[in-house]
């Protein structure tokens, strides 16, 4: 019983450590996908427009990145691209290991339809 009790505790400290070196890798603030409607929005609208789209859809998911935080830029053809640079830790019980830098970038092109 207690060998299955230790077992138990030492499986739970592995998930747990294994967890923590892979969290700064995954994408945590899923913004990619706010990111990417906001430059499917930017195609249509002016940056000022879409800075302030991406400002209420950072706020509606509870980050903490405001619109000036990100590089959002608009050619003549209409094509956006919006990039964020960041920073996160890799931090195992409470001791920042290292300091990783992400960036993220989406461009998308305007869609023109024709019927």
């Amino acid at each position: 019983m207690f060998k299955k009790i230790l077992n138990l505790i030492f499986l739970v400290i592995i998930i747990w450590f294994v967890v923590s070196i892979v969290k700064p890798y995954w994408d945590k603030y899923w913004l990619g996908q706010d990111v990417e409607a906001a430059a499917i929005y930017g195609t249509k609208n002016s940056v000022r427009d879409t800075r302030t789209f991406l400002t209420q859809k950072m706020k509606e998911a509870g980050c903490d990145f405001t619109g000036e935080d990100f590089r959002i830029t608009k050619d003549e053809n209409n094509n956006v691209t919006i990039s964020l640079t960041y920073y996160d830790e890799i931090r195992v019980f409470g001791v920042t290991l290292k300091e990783l830098e992400f960036t993220l970038k989406k461009t998308i092109s305007e869609v023109k339809a024709t019927f």
